[in-house]
């Protein structure tokens, strides 16, 4: 067998124009012979590295893991490696990471962080240099971005509020420096006037993190209105726990004096008591839409389009349910 064929098997290229039965004989003999194929010798002749950069806002935060997995196995389909910095939301970290990464000499890379400026976004594009935006919306027409409809998603939170019977619904946004943040709140206010809800702005109050302390603090403000809230929408599942800890402080029931719906569907959410209804975005998916759109990018294959929105869905649980007749207030 000639050495351009087995190269052509082993190496994944022109696997079309190979028979079958040829390729099936190659990939056997490897096997056999213990054969792995040189990443090295491969980063040389494409003059690359074959490394994916992926920085994250907070790996504490349980949203990301799914999302890590999913780009490292898809950047792994296809040989190559990934470096995770977790930024911990501060922008010197990114900006510092971002740098060593470059000069690591990574291929490109995966922002999945939330504080992203569209200056360092900027520099990016001005240097050419390959990224993908995860969880993260951007103004740039030839950006890669991997997102979900956040106005959308936040909208059937409130929809599914509404169809219980509550009429004083209250939003606990992320903050507005994020996309998500910026964008569940607008979905939220939209559906609340679609549908001719309480329009106090008092009900709106903004996160200072998407963290369970941030969204304690906020459903204490919100708890403590005149007349409070019969139910309360987190922008993400981490704010809604908050909430929850909030409520049982005050000695109110959940969903018998509150109603509580989350955002992302955490793997916690359903271990909770009362189990937590919620947003459930396909975390793993995006990782995986955004590395297979970067590593295209890099490899020079085309790319159908440039702007992925990924689905989500509703998943009610038990944390949300029907007002009742409420007599309590809050000191």
């Amino acid at each position: 067998m000639h050495p351009s064929t087995v190269s052509r098997v082993l190496n994944r290229r022109g696997d079309a124009t190979i028979r079958s039965d040829t390729r099936a004989r190659v990939l056997a003999a490897a096997q056999r012979l213990g054969y792995r194929p040189s990443a090295l010798a491969r980063s040389l002749r494409l003059r690359r590295t074959l490394t994916l950069g992926m920085l994250v806002a907070d790996i504490t935060n349980p949203f990301f893991p799914p999302l890590i997995k999913g780009a490292e196995d898809a950047a792994r389909a296809r040989g190559y490696n990934l470096i995770l910095c977790n930024t911990e939301d501060v922008p010197e970290r990114e900006s510092t990471y971002l740098g060593v990464l470059r000069e690591r000499q990574v291929d490109g890379v995966l922002l999945a962080t939330s504080r992203m400026t569209d200056a360092t976004i900027a520099d990016l594009r001005r240097d050419a240099f390959p990224f993908a935006l995860v969880n993260r919306a951007s103004r740039g027409a030839g950006d890669l971005v991997v997102v979900v409809d956040n106005r959308g998603a936040a909208a059937d939170a409130v929809a599914h509020l509404r169809s219980l019977g509550h009429r004083r619904i209250a939003h606990i946004a992320g903050p507005r420096t994020t996309t998500t943040g910026a964008e569940r709140a607008a979905g939220a206010r939209d559906a609340i006037r679609r549908f001719r809800l309480d329009p106090d702005p008092d009900l709106i109050v903004e996160a200072d993190a998407f963290s369970e302390p941030a969204g304690y603090r906020a459903a204490r403000r919100l708890l403590g209105l005149p007349e409070p809230p019969s139910a309360i929408f987190g922008a993400n599942d981490l704010i809604t726990l908050g909430g929850l800890r909030a409520a049982r402080e005050l000695g109110l029931a959940v969903p018998r004096d509150l109603s509580l719906i989350g955002f992302n569907d955490i793997p916690q959410a359903e271990l909770l008591e009362p189990a937590l209804t919620t947003i459930r975005v396909p975390q793993l998916e995006m990782g995986a839409a955004a590395t297979r759109l970067l590593i295209a990018r890099l490899e020079n294959e085309p790319i159908p389009a440039t702007r992925i929105v990924l689905p989500t869905k509703l998943i009610v649980r038990s944390s949300t349910d029907a007002p009742t007749a409420r007599v309590w207030r809050i000191a």
